[in-house]
């Protein structure tokens, strides 16, 4: 009897950080009877982005940062080393205590998920400008201050 796997229906697999460290070497090199999977691995902002085997997270499909309080800026941090510094190019996803206003922020910083949809719904349309960087290209308020002083510089 041969088993065959549906490949456009994978198994979903939600493991926390520990759990992943558990089981990753088995979730990654599974035979197809009994994959494949969609991972998700949710972890919180007190995981250094420093631990060995933080770079293991490339593997999975999906990572979730719990923030416990709309104060823990860590979150900005550990979005922006994910994209930027190692490469992850899943879903990232911020789920917790955040705020309306710093949902554009977060998605500067590589976050493209959010839960609690009805925060979401309009925070993209409440900020015109920023002054932090963007993850890639020139943004509108560092355009404005090289013009502004291209202007100054004729004068």
């Amino acid at each position: 009897m041969t088993t065959t796997t549906d490949k456009s229906n994978p198994k979903p697999l939600r493991l926390s950080w520990e759990e992943w460290r558990t089981v990753h070497a088995v979730v990654i090199n599974s035979s197809p009877a009994r994959g494949p999977y969609d991972v998700t691995v949710v972890i919180t902002t007190d995981l250094s982005i420093d631990h060995p085997e933080f770079s293991s997270l490339l593997m999975v499909d999906k990572v979730v940062i719990e923030i416990d309080n709309f104060t823990d800026g860590r979150v900005f941090g550990v979005a922006r080393h994910l994209r930027d510094s190692l490469g992850f190019e899943g879903v990232l996803e911020v789920s917790g205590d955040f705020l309306p206003d710093q949902i554009s922020f977060l998605e500067r910083c590589g976050v493209n998920s959010f839960s609690g949809e009805e925060i979401v719904r309009d925070a993209f349309n409440h900020y015109s400008g920023f002054y932090q960087p963007p993850r890639k290209g020139i943004d509108e308020v560092t355009f404005i201050r090289a013009s502004r002083r291209e202007d100054n510089d004729v004068a």
